[in-house]
């Protein structure tokens, strides 16, 4: 029997598991030199396949590009195997959802992909359902696709793209939208990256990750989620959402942009962020931007750490115009210990429109376990309300340091008194000037509390910082935060070399300039004029 390269490369899993059944009735001689053959002629991915569907295909069809497959359930119902590719056709619609298993898993370095062919991508109309559904499918790659439900008050009740129980999952460059749930879900995942999502009109959130099992090392960054308003159908807690992760370790959400989220969640009460953790350890969001976010209830706010996060830090971030803070440090009824997490190197502007004591920077404890957090070198300006606003229960030892407070009203508002301000800088945005926490002046709440002074002497500022484009209209693409006009130091600033070294402090400013830990750096955002 001769075995030529083109008939192995045509063949498939089941004319592959014949053809060794003949070779196995060979002499032991003959099977061994086949063997030799196909060894040198065959790569290691040869039963790799590439299927097509298209509008123009039928599901009698071998599946390929000349004679495609025409629907979802024909994919749903084929199982594949490690390295196969399902190529859906671009700018046509196919109604279904994609359905995968612990059958179709790929492998390392070797991903199950399912992506779009010629030009555009295809949309998958998940109509009343999801879009997309993999269950312990290992190595899955998803990409260039469009997911489209009925929408999140027209009868879809499900999550767009939902990935559970799986590990080496790669999603890029997609677009969610019309879902009640979340346009993407996570949910018992490892090793995932997340790349150029865009999710929108959806309920829940653009984005979540958690509920119920834990997931770690996860990578979100480029994705936008944007006009996600809300769930309909929950009436008990918080939707809405921008991009959220929970029940995680080991997370970094980087370069990307929530926008104009939650303004239609159904309730009062606790509300969405728009990018946010919770019950998570090790987790970096960093270079994003959170901006004209809402709430009808609580929160709406940019940025949060919320009950159960450790060890995790907020840096060179900006958030603007939300209806909540800009950066919140909360802790839950019945969360797990909340500890060990930084704010750094962030600026924001307006946040605080109209909930949570309108602070630009919030800290709130509903139970015990919440302590010990740093929040230092942020720049923040506010013409609604206060810098900084506590609420609940005390959360001891949260530290600020280094910070540019330009604010309205009274600075510091709260019970602060198991909280620490050491050398921060205050300034009025308006004419009215600034009292603190119910004193008339800087030194009057420093004399009455020992807030801002160090060894006896006051360490606090009450000057202009002297910054570039105060209020100035904000980018809404993390791509221009390095080159963003507003916020800078002036050369002339009472905040050149006026700060407290602080050991480990990520050595960068928001534009990227060098951060000195042997001497004096800059108090806020900026290091270098």
């Amino acid at each position: 029997m001769l075995v030529t390269e083109s008939k192995v490369k045509d063949m498939g899993t089941k004319t592959a598991s014949a053809t060794v059944g003949i070779f196995l009735a060979m002499s032991s001689t003959r099977w061994v030199s086949v063997c030799s053959l196909l060894c040198v002629m065959v790569p290691a991915a040869v039963y790799s396949r590439d299927y097509y569907v298209s509008p123009r295909g039928n599901d009698s069809n071998p599946g390929t590009r000349l004679r495609p497959w025409r629907s979802i359930e024909k994919v749903s119902a084929t199982d594949f195997a490690s390295g196969d590719r399902v190529y859906f056709r671009g700018r046509k619609r196919f109604t279904g959802t994609i359905t995968f298993d612990q059958n179709d898993s790929g492998a390392a370095r070797n991903d199950l992909i399912v992506a779009s062919y010629g030009r555009g991508r295809a949309i998958i109309d998940g109509g009343n359902g999801s879009g997309l559904r993999a269950d312990g499918c290992d190595n899955l790659a998803v990409s260039d696709l469009v997911f489209v439900g009925s929408g999140r008050k027209a009868g879809n009740t499900k999550d767009g793209v939902c990935i559970l129980n799986s590990q080496g999952v790669r999603v890029d460059g997609i677009e969610i939208s019309g879902f009640r749930a979340s346009g993407l879900r996570l949910d018992g995942v490892r090793d995932a990256d997340v790349t150029n999502v865009y999710a929108h009109e959806n309920g829940s959130a653009g984005i979540s990750v958690g509920y119920d099992k834990p997931s770690t090392h996860l990578r979100i960054d480029h994705c936008i989620a944007d006009n996600n308003p809300g769930d309909p159908s929950n009436l008990i807690n918080h939707s809405g959402n921008g991009i959220v992760v929970g029940n995680a370790s080991d997370v970094v959400i980087e370069y990307c942009e929530a926008s104009n989220n939650g303004w239609d969640m159904p309730r009062k009460g606790n509300g969405p962020v728009g990018i946010w953790a919770w019950n998570a350890d090790r987790v970096v969001i960093q270079f994003c931007i959170s901006h004209h976010n809402k709430s009808p209830g609580d929160d709406g706010g940019g940025f949060d750490f919320d009950g159960g996060v450790t060890n995790s830090i907020l840096q060179y971030n900006l958030s603007y115009e939300n209806d909540g803070p800009g950066y919140f440090l909360c802790q839950y009824p019945g969360a797990p210990v909340f500890k060990d997490n930084v704010i750094r190197y962030n600026i924001s502007q307006n946040d605080g429109v109209k909930n949570n004591r309108r602070s630009a920077i919030d800290v709130f404890s509903a139970g015990p376990g919440a302590s010990d957090c740093l929040v230092y070198n942020n720049t923040v300006y506010s013409m609604y309300g206060a810098a900084v606003g506590f609420g609940g229960s005390p959360m001891p030892n949260i530290v600020f340091r280094n910070n540019i407070f330009i604010c309205s009203g009274d600075a510091i508002i709260g019970d602060a008194q198991t909280s620490r301000f050491e050398n921060n800088l205050y300034w009025p945005a308006d004419e009215r000037g600034l009292s603190f926490a119910g004193h008339a002046t800087l030194r009057e709440w420093a004399e009455a509390t020992g807030q801002e002074k160090v060894n006896g002497k006051l360490v606090g500022k009450y000057v202009d910082p002297s910054l570039t484009d105060v209020g100035a209209r904000m980018p809404t693409s993390p791509s221009k935060l390095a080159r963003m006009a507003a916020y800078r130091l002036k050369r002339d600033s009472a905040c050149l070399q006026a700060g407290t070294p602080i050991k480990d402090n990520g050595g960068r400013d928001f534009w990227g300039k060098t951060v000195p830990t042997d001497h004096q750096p800059a108090i806020g955002a900026c290091e270098i004029p």
